[in-house]
């Protein structure tokens, strides 16, 4: 029996013949180039004419790494994450973390006896501290890279080098060179700078020995050095740390093929395509009512129906055109830019308002520079205050706020919002959202045929549509698929955390093979979280349902959001969660430690996704997203 792993990286691909004794009987080097589907290619032919083996011969064939789904001959793909940990298992059976530099990207990886993934963060976007910035740092001294790490053993540690972005840190060494600073004195300091932003990757895993490093910089001993320095104990290093990914993939593909197993192809439990095309179809758009635009779901859209106007939730711009950074400082929320993009782009001059709210600093930053765009106009631009607290004092402190809201809706256009319109706008809502809490019902009970992707793109479309027109869509569509059951035996999962415009995420975690069963995001199902139970003063009413529904980050009591989220994931039997934020979001990234915290400590798994507004970083979460399903799927066979 044989199996093959091939490895594609960014600089080189490396490729691994293995036997059913688990011995290694052939390693190929190659570099990547243009096309990872050529290096793959080669690398496979240069296995087999080595050992004079036909590709009938060859029983399972596993590619990793990130250029993985360019290798048509691969009968699986698995992350470099996972096969990172079973290469190192294989030499180092008492490995339980594993640091690996590669030529993009550097993870560190928290294994179990048998090289089973617990844990892992990887860098972002960024190749600082990688081989492809030593490369870049080696050209700039004009020194070969392989000479730099026994060169800085013997340098000084005077030089410090601030920045690990490589076009700065290459101007860096452009100017250490100029004042005279010895080549490995400037290798020593390139060594420290990527030693400290590899501990704190090992320390958001937490350190365990034995540390294991793989990867083409695992063979730079003046990297290996620091890193020992800093971490206070001794790294192990196979004598080829190059192949290990490429060596776990053919471990997974000896695994696979002695199970024989014939993995499924992912089919979608959306059933017949008339329904499935239904849905995209959905339009928000079919109505006459004047509208007013908001950013966040805090905002009293029955009030804003009540005034006769229909409120719709602003999105951004699918592309950055950069116009917002007139107005706004670069490190905002990536939402609001997005939708001041779609404001300074003139998508947004058939609203008759907008309403902020002010939630957090990027909204309070997002008003003022609506009104400074606004400047000289005639224009509704109305912020409410909200309190963080959900107590009664909180909830007569926003009644009042909403009576100032409505008199503010009067003035500015003329008109009287009497109590029977506020009592017949909270009707519609309320019929709209019990419709849609039996919908949801049903999808979480499985007779509702659609993937979570679907219904999330749904109740988004839904936020936005004419209340009345969506109730009965819903119920049409319950009709139309009521009773298609989903029995996929596929991790289940919840998904929650920032606003999450880009619903392609989630289309990417379950493409990976996973199904979203339920969600809590303000754009998505919280929106329609709990009715309002009408009183003798509507408003009141209004103001109790915002603020002691389901809360999001910006509210102070974080343990109520976390007790709330584990009890929806027993009640649905769901196996792991991913925790969603947009970078900047301060509330949401505040949460999270203790998030972690309290789901490592009942065992439960957790991905945290912490993405742009669009999908540029799209190749990232997917890796991410397939190493944690990765991961779930190991847990479960070892129940």
């Amino acid at each position: 029996m044989y199996t093959i792993g091939i490895d594609i990286g960014s600089m080189s691909t490396n490729g691994v013949l293995i036997n059913d004794k688990k011995e290694i009987l052939s390693s190929i080097i190659i570099p990547t180039g243009a096309s990872s589907k050529k290096a793959a290619d080669k690398t496979f032919q240069q296995i087999l004419t080595e050992h004079k083996l036909s590709e009938r011969e060859i029983d399972y064939v596993v590619a990793t790494g990130y250029g993985r789904i360019k290798v048509p001959f691969a009968n699986e793909v698995v992350t470099e994450i996972t096969c990172h940990a079973k290469g190192a298992n294989y030499y180092f059976p008492r490995a339980r973390t594993i640091i690996d530099i590669g030529g993009q990207d550097s993870k560190v990886i928290k294994v179990d006896a048998k090289g089973n993934v617990l844990d892992f963060v990887m860098n972002d976007k960024c190749a600082a501290g990688t081989g492809r910035f030593l490369e870049v740092m080696a050209r700039t001294l004009e020194i070969d890279l392989e000479d730099m790490g026994g060169l800085s053993l013997n340098g000084k540690d005077n030089v410090s080098v601030s920045s690990l972005c490589t076009v700065f840190a290459e101007s860096e060494v452009v100017s250490l060179i100029g004042a005279d600073h010895k080549s490995a004195d400037i290798c020593r300091g390139l060594h420290i700078s990527i030693a400290k932003r590899i501990t704190a990757q090992v320390k958001r895993v937490g350190l365990e020995e034995e540390i294991v490093m793989t990867g083409g910089v695992a063979k730079n001993i003046g990297v290996v050095a620091e890193l020992e320095k800093n971490l206070g104990c001794k790294i192990k290093i196979s004598d080829e740390p190059q192949i290990n990914g490429a060596l776990g993939a053919a471990l997974i593909a000896l695994e696979k093929a002695r199970l024989k197993t014939n993995i499924p192809v992912s089919v979608s439990s959306s059933g017949n395509d008339s329904a499935e095309a239904s849905m995209i179809e959905f339009s928000a758009e079919d109505h006459t009512l004047p509208k007013i635009g908001y950013f966040c779901s805090y905002t009293p859209v029955e009030l804003i129906r009540a005034a006769g106007f229909h409120p719709v939730r602003i999105k951004g711009a699918e592309k950055e055109s950069c116009s917002a950074n007139e107005v706004l400082c670069g490190n905002i929320c990536p939402y609001i830019k997005a939708v001041v993009d779609q404001k300074i782009n003139g998508n947004l001059e058939d609203f008759k308002g907008m309403v902020f709210v002010n939630s957090c600093d990027g909204m309070r930053r997002l008003y003022d520079a609506w009104v400074k765009l606004d400047e000289g106009k005639k224009a509704f631009n109305y912020i409410l205050d909200i309190p963080k607290n959900t107590d009664d004092a909180a909830v007569f402190y926003y009644a009042n706020l909403l009576k100032n809201f409505k008199e503010k809706l009067e003035t500015f256009f003329t008109l009287k919002i009497n109590q029977d319109d506020i009592q017949q706008s909270i009707t519609i809502y309320n019929s709209v959202r019990e419709k849609v809490r039996v919908f949801l019902q049903k999808y979480w009970s499985g007779y509702i045929g659609q993937s979570g992707y679907e219904i999330f793109s749904l109740l988004k479309k839904g936020a936005n549509a004419v209340p009345e027109k969506f109730q009965t869509y819903l119920t049409h569509l319950m009709n139309q698929r009521e009773g298609v059951r989903d029995t996929r035996d596929i991790p289940r999962l919840f998904v929650w955390g920032s606003i999450m415009e880009n619903e392609k995420i989630m289309k990417i975690i379950e493409d990976a093979g996973a199904k979203v069963v339920a969600e809590d995001l303000c754009n998505g199902s919280r929106y329609f979280d709990a009715q309002i139970h009408v009183s003798d003063d509507p408003i009141l009413s209004i103001a109790r349902r915002y603020i002691l529904r389901s809360p999001c980050a910006r509210m102070v009591n974080i343990f109520d959001r976390i007790n709330r989220v584990l009890t929806t994931m027993q009640e649905k039997s769901i196996h792991g969660a991913i925790y969603h934020s947009l970078k900047f979001c301060d509330h949401n990234l505040m949460d999270y430690p203790m998030i972690k915290k309290t789901f490592h400590e009942k065992n439960i798994p957790l991905l945290h996704l912490n993405c742009d507004y669009t999908l540029s970083s799209e190749g990232q979460i997917k890796t991410r997203v397939e190493a944690f399903l990765e991961q779930l799927t190991s847990s479960s066979r070892k129940e």
